[in-house]
């Protein structure tokens, strides 16, 4: 188990591994008030006011880039905000002026940027200047990695099931008459009925059914893998682990899980039974000796990549459901970490370049996140 001192070593170490530059665009609005200046061929003719201005929509706009990050790197970096927000041209590469207005009569300027921030560069200030112990809490531990990447491939829905009741009651009324005459007597009876319905009834919704194709596994092995091992941590596979676990007597257990996460078979929504999961976690008692300490289990789920209408740019979002479990001969797995279900969003180029930048950011965030609550 980590150490507290020890968290923000790990955060830098797994921060500074971004293996590609990344660039986010974000938009910043702002107004300032030009005060006893006016406006000139549709800016202020204080050139300050308009400086004044872009700062503060480059502000507005890294603003919307920060509540964006989630809680562990958000907490490191307004410990330094004051920092970044001195140095704001640093990260910020590029801004496009999407639309500007100077008013005489509210005697205002408005200014719509569209800005470019370099998040590696970020990423490596947020780890310069660190001080910390080592990484030896982790180092040598092992780890069994079946994080499974998905794409919808069909959705059913289904009709509503509504049950209706009715509740019928009948009263019957009599009255009788009497009729007599010197030699007989005789009675006649005329009868109503009347009658009352009360309705009610219940409506069922069955939950949507999703079938989902499966990804390349050993690509996401190797994209956690790459964050781990600096770590100092030794990732096991869940194809190793299989092949293993046949030697010591135990049946393939891969295909049964994809089908289960694909929603081919099983009864537990496209997920893994927990049976199942019990299976996988006594193979890893069994095949590890000691030597396998944690197991990373879940899912990513891909969007079909779109146009942001903002940026123009193609937009993939990728749903992230992980737990990270520790390992014990005697309790078996224990759920020590989760992350989601958490949707992360990445741009990009083209249709597969955005659904690759998700895919790696949600790897990236997820496992970052993981570690640090341990």
């Amino acid at each position: 188990m980590l150490k507290n001192n020890t968290f923000l070593v790990l955060v830098l170490i797994l921060f500074s591994f971004n293996i590609h530059s990344q660039n986010i665009t974000e938009k910043g609005i702002a107004t300032v008030e030009l005060g006893k200046n006016s406006c000139r061929d549709g800016k202020p003719t204080d050139r300050n006011k308009n400086l004044e201005a872009l700062r503060k929509a480059k502000i507005s706009a890294w603003s919307n880039f920060i509540s964006s990050l989630p809680g562990d790197r958000a907490s490191i970096y307004y410990s330094r905000e004051s920092e970044f927000l001195t140095n704001i041209d640093e990260y910020i590469s590029d801004y496009v002026i999407l639309t500007n207005n100077c008013s005489k009569k509210e005697r205002s300027f408005s200014i719509t940027i569209r800005a470019t921030i370099n998040e590696s560069k970020f990423t490596n200030t947020l780890v310069s200047n660190s001080s910390g112990s080592s990484k030896t809490d982790l180092s040598g531990q092992g780890i069994v990695v079946l994080v499974v990447p998905r794409k919808t491939s069909e959705a059913l829905s289904f009709d509503d099931k509504v049950t209706k009741q009715s509740l019928s009651q009948s009263n019957l009324s009599a009255n009788e008459v009497m009729l007599m005459d010197e030699n007989s007597v005789s009675i006649s009876e005329s009868s109503s009925l009347r009658q009352s319905v009360t309705t009610g009834g219940s409506t069922s919704v069955k939950a949507t059914k999703r079938s989902y194709i499966i990804g390349d596994l050993n690509d996401a092995s190797t994209q956690i893998n790459s964050i781990l091992n600096p770590l100092g941590m030794r990732t096991f596979t869940a194809a190793r682990l299989e092949n293993l676990a046949k030697r010591s007597g135990y049946n393939d257990f891969l295909k049964e899980v994809l089908d289960q996460y694909s929603g081919k078979i099983g009864e537990y929504g496209a997920n893994i039974s927990p049976q199942k999961q019990d299976d996988i976690v006594n193979m890893i008692i069994d095949v590890g000796q000691g030597r396998l300490n944690y197991f990373l289990l879940g899912t990513v789920d891909t969007s079909l990549p779109r146009i942001d209408p903002d940026t123009g740019a193609f937009k993939s979002d990728v749903l992230v459901n992980i737990q990270l479990f520790k390992i014990d001969d005697f309790f078996g797995a224990e759920p020590v970490a989760s992350v989601g279900p958490e949707i992360m969003t990445a741009f990009g180029e083209t249709d597969v370049l955005s659904e690759k930048a998700a895919l790696k950011k949600a790897f990236f965030e997820a496992t970052n996140s993981l570690i640090l609550k341990l």
